[in-house]
């Protein structure tokens, strides 16, 4: 059962269904299939719904894009010369629009020889076969049909708006730094929106120069209905200090939403989509982020062979710190190493940016369908004091003690994660990364509740499956960890001591003693196969809860296969883009507390995710 909220619709894309948890204690023990209807909000963004069009500007290489905003009414079309390149930063003016009348920019080319909607462009489109590093488009014979923006000297911006501007919708156009502040300048924002509404980028190529400080490629503050979608943005970077900016593809601090991510390939050293991390007075609202390939290309490795030569800050693919009733569906999450952090691919955690967000909050996600592959670690589920105070570098080196707000009402099922290792992606670290999944606080209140994960099925190379750190007595309510097909890791389900003589809930008795201390008695874990893969022969007590220490349970059943051989794959391919489905004969088909396969339900993975990579 699903309630399908179109967030931001373009009407010959997919509806997308939206599963909003209620939260565990709501429900029986061991039951998440509660799901709350929200309302239904939409945006026309079709050339194909809107109205006939107003008047049709033409606009020829050297004519100025700012002046026909200016001049330019509602219901009106730009048309701009392809393979042109416009110079000049612009402002969308505010004008009375509405869902009838889009004002529209678009290259002149003809839709034919534009991917139809609904397919994503790619820099063939502009007539580049390939870029250093990425995977490999179909580009037979590239073409520039697209029409290039490309900033002003000086600026530090190339499209921004006046507040209140509304309805404009862009088409077919590459908004790019072509060098004009230099090889080692930039422009900070390649597009920012704020106090914008109805804005929408669809088939745009939005990226930097190769070695240019290009830090935000989309950003958007205090705007509702923005979208993007079947769109590339590549080269966005910094690297301006010792610890970087928070670079990212697309992000957003103050919101406030909805917003719609569809399709496209995003690409950033920091943060490829970061939502939040400043101050804040609202959350960003109603999230729909499908389809998207994230992805960091190993050329900025600076340990890796193919690194090109300039060193930008890396940190994560997807952080939220201040974000609510958000979907992730049908992505593939690809390469995050250690660099300017510990390389986690996947952050949920809320922060209480330099005391300035004192309500941001994450919670009403559910994060399904996703294949996450080439990283050192999983994902982070945490609710942490924010201790950077202003003027400080941060990365955990601050001395404020902002209270961050709660995450809660989490649903993370069904998803692939591959090649989590720590070997590989943090070269030389012993003991504390190679997770699939963290969760812990180090709060005295606002701790994460309502958190399950479910019919995953993952390979971790290192620390193990769970872990839990930083963290007083009972910092977990209601959480539940079942139906999972899971590599044991050196170290299984275990807790990391804070140090600094903060309280912990760590022991000497192995997970059952951590997640009785860490977890409360509402705990549920059961019916998840745990491949014995750990290196380490001497774990500390039983590194596994079973029956009778089932926590919200009466009895529980946990299953340990000796190895991979015995799991019963079609084809393993040693965690590496493998068949994934169970055989016939395997000991684990129909296994689960739900009468499912256990893992992941790799059919509907497939799925969601088919086209998304090339």
């Amino acid at each position: 059962m699903c309630h399908y909220l179109n967030i931001l619709r373009l009407l010959v894309a997919p509806a997308m269904c939206f599963i909003a948890a209620l939260p565990v204690a709501a429900q029986s023990p061991g039951s998440f299939d509660g799901q709350a209807e929200l309302p239904r909000v939409y945006i026309k963004s079709s050339l194909a719904d809107t109205p006939a069009p107003g008047k049709v500007w033409k606009l020829k290489a050297g004519d100025s894009v700012q002046e026909a905003l200016n001049r330019a009414g509602c219901g009106d079309i730009l048309e701009l010369q392809p393979a042109a390149t416009f110079d000049g930063s612009f402002a969308l003016p505010s004008k009375p629009c509405d869902d009838s009348h889009w004002i529209v920019l678009r290259t002149a080319s003809s839709d034919s020889s534009l991917p139809g909607e609904g397919t994503r462009i790619t820099p063939c489109y502009a007539g580049v076969a390939s870029l250093p590093g990425r995977p490999i488009s179909a580009c037979d014979s590239p073409q520039n049909v697209m029409s290039r923006i490309g900033g002003s000297k000086g600026n530090n911006k190339i499209v921004s708006n006046q507040a209140g501007a509304n309805h404009y919708r862009f088409v077919g156009l590459e908004i790019a730094d072509t060098g004009t502040n230099g090889p080692a300048g930039g422009f900070w924002n390649i597009v920012i929106l704020k106090e914008a509404s109805h804005i929408v980028f669809d088939r745009c190529w939005i990226h930097g120069s190769p070695t240019g400080e290009d830090v935000k490629g989309v950003v958007f503050e205090a705007s509702s209905y923005i979208a993007l979608v079947d769109s590339f943005i590549s080269d966005i970077h910094s690297k301006t200090s010792a610890n970087g900016a928070d670079s990212s593809a697309i992000g957003s601090v103050s919101g406030i939403g909805p917003v719609k991510i569809v399709n496209n390939f995003l690409e950033a050293a920091g943060e490829n989509v970061l939502w939040g991390g400043g101050h804040a007075d609202t959350t960003l609202a109603d999230i729909e982020f499908r389809h998207n390939y994230v992805f960091k290309p190993l050329t900025w490795w600076h340990k890796h062979s193919s690194f090109f030569g300039t060193q930008f800050a890396v940190k994560n693919l997807y952080e939220t710190k201040n974000s609510t009733r958000e979907l992730i569906e049908g992505n593939i999450f690809e390469n995050n190493w250690a660099q300017s952090q510990k390389g986690t691919a996947i952050l949920f955690s809320p922060k209480n940016q330099y005391g300035q967000c004192p309500a941001c909050t994450v919670r009403d996600l559910t994060f399904r369908y996703n294949i996450l592959r080439h990283t050192v670690n999983g994902m982070t589920i945490a609710a942490t004091l924010a201790s950077t105070c202003r003027g400080e570098p941060g990365n955990g080196t601050g001395h404020c003690r902002f209270l961050s707000g709660e995450i809660a009402n989490v649903n993370v099922h069904d998803n692939i994660f591959e090649d989590v290792n720590t070997k590989t992606y943090s070269p030389g670290d012993c003991c504390t990364n190679g997770w699939l999944w963290s969760i812990g606080t180090d709060q005295e209140k606002n701790w994460p509740h309502d958190v399950v994960i479910e019919h995953n099925t993952g390979f971790p190379t290192g620390t193990g499956i769970l872990v839990t750190s930083d963290g007083p007595q009972v910092q977990v309510e209601n959480f539940v960890f079942r139906n999972n097909l899971v590599g044991s890791g050196d170290g299984g389900i275990r807790v990391f001591p804070p140090g600094g003589g903060r309280p912990t809930c760590m022991g000497p008795d192995g997970a059952v003693g951590m997640m009785e201390r860490c977890f409360g008695k509402s705990w549920i874990l059961t019916n998840n196969v745990i491949v014995q893969t750990n290196d380490k022969a001497n774990l500390p007590g039983d590194p596994y809860p079973k029956t009778p220490h089932c926590g919200a349970l009466k009895s529980c059943e946990q299953f340990f296969p000796k190895d991979w051989k015995a799991v019963g794959f079609v084809d393993y391919r040693e965690g590496v883009q493998g068949d994934y489905h169970l055989r016939p004969s395997s000991h684990y088909r129909k296994a689960g507390s739900d009468g499912k396969d256990i893992g992941a339900d790799v059919d509907a993975v497939l799925a969601a995710t088919k086209g998304v990579a090339p």
